[in-house]
Order: structure tokens, then sequence, then C-alpha cells
């Protein structure tokens, strides 16, 4: 490990694949980075989870020193659906980061094992995956990434054998078809030999921290060195993954902001009634969609078509894709995940001459940079008094503008 202290400012970590990824080789390579082992393995104690003892060893391999990280593997485990997991991992102790994460990166998965065997992602029978080993890899990774404090990621090329693997459900292609999905646009590379370099936990991985694709690395400042031991043994290369922690160049950022991820699901519908918009997004903001727009799009044939964008937290995709997929005309939605930053919240009340009206207050860095007053209390004073709600609406911005940080 070569480590310094970690950044005060926008921490980046990038994925170097000498030798694959999988869970495991992440959540060693981002210790051997600096993320606290001891607060990982507190963190998995506390959580509620059926987590056995877990452990990191210094070890060399392939030429190179490293870390690596021991699960023990879980005994006859049950066949967990999706749906089994996700109701463990929201009922289970977690900083509210990590848990999301966690969330999201098992979305992924299940999304692409959904995909591979024709059902939808709830229904997802996880067999190696499921068992508490590999669930055990998602919630460390992601409480070590919530430990380093890192807010962007990007990966190089990924070293792929050619050749076929042994699965519970036979002899499978290399990438296996769940992986292959979810490395789909990410750029690859073939090296010698038939060993698995990238896991369907490694693929989910890189898919929910780097996006669809994949990013490229930026412009940077190394602040950290981490590297992460597998097991395999590959002919040309170590089986490791580096994984290179820095701080953006371009990107240092001091903003005291909420930072966090969320998911972005879109459909684009030209065949329904326009009067249904009103009463979906209604419906989809009930079951927890944190913003909801529309947008008007030329579609083929020249007709004109809506798209509906959903922003929501990780752990409400499912049920809001199910929204837009019941009540709306649309046979397919997309999503994707995204970073979100927001402003510290608070609201306050102001008097004005049509009465007492809440406002929205926006802090960056403890300075008030927004003030937004409640528009349904605008409106309610506005039918009270019998005046538009403009009227209202400037007072209490008037009212607004005394109001200063404590």
């Amino acid at each position: 490990m070569t480590a310094t202290t970690k950044p005060s400012t926008d921490v980046h970590v990038h994925f170097d694949l000498v030798g694959g990824i999988a869970g495991d080789m992440t959540v060693a390579a981002l210790v051997d980075a600096g993320a606290s082992f001891d607060a990982i393995s507190a963190a998995l104690a506390s959580s509620g989870l059926p987590v056995v003892d877990v452990s990191v060893t210094r070890e060399w391999k392939g030429g190179m020193a490293g870390t690596q990280f021991h699960v023990p593997e879980e005994t006859d485990p049950p066949h967990r659906t999706w749906k089994m997991i996700r109701a463990m991992l929201e009922e289970a102790t977690l900083p509210t980061r990590a848990r999301d994460l966690a969330i999201a990166m098992f979305q992924e998965l299940a999304i692409a094992e959904g995909t591979t065997h024709g059902c939808a992602p709830d229904d997802v029978h996880f067999h190696e995956i499921g068992a508490m080993d590999s669930i055990v890899d998602f919630v460390a990774v992601a409480l070590a990434v919530d430990d380093l404090g890192a807010t962007s990621f990007s990966c190089g090329a990924i070293p792929i054998c050619p050749g076929t693997t042994h699965t519970q459900h036979g002899v499978m292609p290399l990438p296996t078809p769940a992986t292959a999905h979810l490395l789909a646009g990410f750029s690859l590379v073939t090296i010698p030999g038939t060993l698995e370099t990238v896991t369907p936990t490694g693929a989910a991985i890189l898919r929910t921290l780097c996006g669809p694709g994949g990013a490229p690395m930026p412009d940077m400042t190394l602040r950290a060195v981490g590297t992460g031991l597998g097991n395999a043994l590959l002919e040309d290369r170590p089986n490791v993954l580096r994984v290179l922690v820095a701080e953006r160049a371009a990107q240092v950022s001091s903003l005291d902001v909420e930072r966090g991820t969320a998911v972005v699901i879109e459909a684009t519908i030209d065949d329904m009634d326009p009067r249904l918009y009103a009463s979906i997004a209604e419906r989809l903001f009930v079951q927890g969609a944190l913003d909801v727009a529309l947008s008007a799009v030329q579609m083929k044939k020249h007709r004109p078509g809506t798209v509906v964008t959903v922003v929501a937290r990780p752990h409400d995709e499912d049920t809001l894709t199910a929204v837009l997929l019941r009540e709306s005309t649309t046979l397919g939605v997309r999503s994707w995940t995204v970073r979100r930053a927001e402003l510290a919240r608070e609201h306050r009340e102001v008097a004005t001459r049509f009465g007492i009206v809440r406002i929205k207050l926006g802090r960056l860095g403890g300075e008030i940079v927004n003030r937004a007053p409640e528009y349904d209390d605008c409106a309610t004073r506005a039918r009270e008094h019998d005046v538009p709600v403009k009227d209202v609406l400037a007072a209490a911005i008037a009212a607004a503008e005394s109001l200063r940080a404590d």
C-alpha cells in the first residue's frame, strides 16, 4: 500500500483491472488504498445481516504485494430471489449511502440475470451470487466507498479470457451471459487463458460506479494506491485489481452538499391519452419519486411523443418502474445510475399580509443560497383572500429576503 492522508476534496477512484475484478478483490483493493477495515467489519457486524467473521491478510502474488479479503463460504445457501435480498438489505442497519449503493449494485445484477433468464428482476433466483459471502462482498464494497468518501469513478480496459466456465446452470461461455450484459459498452481486451477474470459481482460493481460503458480516467492528483489480490493463476499477468485514489484536478471542491447516488428511469410514449400524465406523475411521487419531468420529443414517422423522466433512490427503482409499466402505455423503460448532489435544506415560516407561508431554504456551506415559497401555501392563502397566487408568491419572496443563516 502506498497512501497519504485521505483527500478532503472530491475523491475519485480509478479501477485498473490488471488481472480482472471480483467482489472480494474490490474490497481488498479499497482497503489497501486506505478504507478502514475495522470500520467495515464493525458495520457488517452491527448490520443485522447474518454475517460471519471477515478478515484481510497481506500477501505477495505474481510479483505484487497486496491485500486479500476473506469471507467464509455459506454452507448450503438457500436460493434467494432478488426480492428477498433487497428486503434483507433494506432492513439492514447500514449507513444510508452504503445501503443505497449496495442495493443499486445488486439491482444491476438482478436486471442482467433477469434479461439472461427471461424473467422479471424480482423473480431472479440467485445461486452462487445469492450466498451470504457474495452479499457481504457488495455491502463491504459499498462501505469501503463510503469510508473513502469517493464521489466519482472510472475504469480502464477490462481483460477477458476466451473459453468457458462451469456454473450451476452448466457450462457457460466467458464472459458469462449476465456478465456480458453488464459489460455492454465497456472496452474489453482479450488475454491468454480460459479463466473467469470478471465475475458477475465485479461487473455489477463497475456498471454501478462507473456508469454504463465505463468512464475514462480524468486528470487527477494521485493520493493512494491499493492492490486487491485474487486467487486465479493467469498466464501472462497477476490476478490483481489495482485502485488509484485521487483528487479530481479539474473538480476539486469544498462544497458543503449532500452527495449520493440516484437512478434515472425513462419511458418514451407516443400513444397515450395526455390526460393520464398528471395521475401517473402523482402516483410516482406517492411511491417515492424524487422528481418527475415530462419532455416533448419527435419520434419515428414524425409522431409527437413525451419522455417521462423519473429521478429516484436506487432502492425505489423496481417500484417506480412497475408504476410506469402498469399505468402508462409504454412497453419498456430504461434506467441508469447517476451521481446526485443536494443542498442542505430546512423550512421556515414568514409572515405576509396574506398570512403565514412556509419557505424552503437551501444552504451551501452554511450560506442561504435559495429561498423558495411553498406553492401550496401560497395557493391556499390566495384562495382565502381571493387574490392571484402571483401576488402571494411575491409577498412571500419579499419576506423571505429577511431570513438569515443561524
